[in-house]
């Protein structure tokens, strides 16, 4: 159970306080009241709505003939009889209207941890934008040399840190609003708390917008991330989710093939300066992890739980839209 684990309402809790409508708001696990209220006749109108062949795509890796595939699935999938399909909840996300502050008792945690998120460029209509923050997570968080690692501005007492864009660890997977995000867990040994880390990180991003990034490290990142990202493509059942939720989405199957590439020579540093000073002007979302241990400690502080209205009047809700449409998973 993702409840019942330490820290396991991250990513979710971010866009609660990122996002305000609703779709872009739900939790992507859903949650166990609204479960306890399904019936049949509601599950089937679901499955009526969302299940249909306009929603499917049929996705195929490895060595065969394309003509002998072909044939079979014309014979499995062709007699499927079609029915409409429900358009997509779409338009604009309104930018949040100041930064946002959360607190999350969680009673599995051992350590305190904070997330921060940011809303990122839109994936379609800003897409050389958008491919410049996967380059700015991965520079301060992905790597021996990360900058949020091993750089001098790197917070102390911090014993697990990680930053990417997607809440499922993915780039592209939606259409729809999407994330950066960074989650720490200090206090080890009693050093660190969370004002270090989003200090560090303020720190970074105004060092990356403000000086040249130097060439060497953007092109140690971008080779690392291509490199990835072309080993996860080796990985059959991997890459048929990938190429089918693509073009499910964008209607780009091939830029599944093509992203390594992209990153790898299609980034420049002055995108990720522009990335870094984006980030640095926008209002974000900081949420606190604070074990019950702690608990009488933050109340005394001011700190509340996740359940009451955020700290700021900003547009709150819970995470991205999931089963609307907006997002696609190929079936190998």
């Amino acid at each position: 159970m993702v409840r019942n684990r330490p820290y396991g309402a991250f990513p979710w809790v971010l866009p609660r306080a990122l996002h305000s409508r609703a779709e872009n708001a739900r939790d992507g696990y859903g949650e166990t009241v609204d479960l306890a209220a399904l019936d049949i006749p509601l599950c089937e109108r679901f499955f009526i709505d969302h299940y249909g062949p306009g929603n499917a795509l049929v996705t195929l890796t490895g060595a065969f003939d394309p003509d002998t595939a072909e044939r079979l699935v014309r014979r499995h999938f062709g007699p499927l009889p079609g029915r409409p399909t429900v358009a997509a909840p779409d338009g604009p996300e309104p930018e949040p209207r100041a930064e946002t502050r959360l607190s999350v008792t969680d009673p599995h945690a051992g350590l305190p941890a904070v997330a921060v998120g940011y809303r990122m460029p839109d994936p379609v209509t800003e897409r050389a934008d958008y491919l410049a923050h996967l380059v700015l997570a991965a520079l301060l968080g992905q790597g021996r040399h990360a900058l949020l690692r091993r750089g001098p501005a790197a917070p102390t007492g911090v014993s697990s840190l990680s930053v990417g864009c997607g809440l499922f660890g993915l780039p592209l997977d939606t259409t729809g609003p999407d994330l950066l995000t960074l989650f720490a867990v200090y206090g080890s040994g009693g050093d660190g708390d969370a004002g270090r880390v989003t200090d560090a990180l303020d720190t970074v991003l105004t060092t990356l917008a403000e000086n040249e990034i130097d060439a060497g490290l953007l092109r140690a990142t971008t080779a690392r991330w291509a490199s990835g990202a072309l080993r996860e493509l080796g990985d059959p059942g991997t890459r048929a989710q990938l190429l089918g939720a693509r073009e499910m989405l964008f209607g780009e199957a091939e830029l599944t093939e093509r992203l390594p590439e992209l990153i790898r020579t299609g980034v420049t540093g002055e995108q990720v300066s522009r990335a870094a000073a984006r980030l640095r002007a926008s209002h974000r979302a900081v949420v606190d992890f604070v074990p019950r241990a702690n608990t009488a400690t933050a109340a005394g502080a001011g700190a509340r739980d996740a359940a009451t209205e955020p700290a700021t009047d900003a547009d709150a809700a819970t995470a991205k839209a999931t089963a609307t449409g907006r997002r696609g998973k190929a079936a190998a």
